[in-house]
C-alpha cells in the first residue's frame, strides 16, 4: 500500500452523481448501478490514479479483472454510492475485503488519507511477507480486512522480489570483478522498484534501505 493523490473528479460524476445519488437512495434497490459508478471514465482516473494498482495491495491491474471498491460500503450509507471520494480501485482478492461491520475502514489504514511515511510505520515486510510493524493493531487489521496476506500475495510479491535479486546480484558481481563501486545507473535501476508507479513499492521501499544503494 501507497498512499494516492485524488485527481479530479471525473466530469460525468460532476454531471450526474447527485441525480443518480437521489434515484438510488429513494428506491428499493440494494444495490447501485454499475455502469455508473464503474463507469468507464470514472474506472479511467481511478486507473490512473494508482499507475494501474490496486489501491490496497500495489498488485498490476493490467489485464486482470479490477473492481470498483466503495470504500464505506453501500449498505451503511447510501448516499455514498456515487460519491467520488468513496470511490477506489482493487483487484478481486482486495476487494472481497473483511466487512465493515467487522472490521471498520477506521481500523485500518486508508492510502488516499494515510502518508507514505505513515503507512511504513504500520505494515513492514520480511521477504515476501507482510506483517504489522511492532504489533501495530492499526497494522494487523489493515492487513487482516483487505487480506494482504493471502498466498496468491506471497507468491506474486515471492517473483517482483526474484526479479531485483537477480539484477542487484549481478550488480554486486559486476563491481567485485572490476573493483569498483556502484555507479549511479545501477543505483537508479535498483531504485526504480521503489517508484509509486511499480509493484508492490512499498516492499521494494523497505527493502532499498536496508541495501542502500545511494
Amino acid at each position: 500500500m501507497r498512499h494516492i493523490s485524488r485527481l479530479e473528479k471525473p466530469q460525468i460524476l460532476a454531471e450526474k452523481a447527485e441525480q443518480w445519488t437521489s434515484i438510488f437512495a429513494s428506491g428499493t434497490k440494494n444495490r447501485p448501478d454499475n455502469s455508473k459508478y464503474a463507469h468507464a471514465e470514472v474506472k479511467g482516473v481511478l486507473y490512473s490514479m494508482s499507475f494501474h494498482k490496486c489501491y490496497y495491495c500495489e498488485r498490476k491491474l493490467k489485464n486482470i479483472p479490477k473492481e470498483i471498491d466503495h470504500f464505506i460500503e453501500v449498505s451503511e450509507r447510501k448516499d455514498l454510492a456515487y460519491e467520488w471520494e468513496n470511490l477506489y480501485l482493487a483487484c478481486d482478492n482486495c476487494n472481497g475485503k473483511i466487512p465493515n461491520t467487522s472490521i471498520a475502514v477506521t481500523d485500518a489504514l486508508d492510502p488516499c488519507r494515510h502518508t507514505d511515511d505513515e503507512i511504513g510505520e504500520h505494515l513492514v515486510f520480511d521477504d515476501e511477507l507482510i506483517t504489522a510493524k511492532n504489533g501495530s493493531a492499526l497494522g494487523l487489521k489493515t492487513i487482516q480486512k483487505y487480506r494482504l496476506d493471502s498466498e496468491q500475495l506471497d507468491h506474486l510479491r515471492v517473483r517482483q522480489l526474484k526479479v531485483f535479486q537477480k539484477l542487484y546480484i549481478t550488480i554486486l558481481q559486476n563491481m567485485h570483478s572490476e573493483g569498483r563501486v556502484m555507479n549511479d545507473d545501477e543505483k537508479a535501476q535498483l531504485l526504480q522498484f521503489q517508484q509509486a508507479d511499480m509493484s508492490f513499492s512499498l516492499m521494494f521501499r523497505q527493502l532499498i534501505r536496508k541495501v542502500k544503494p545511494t
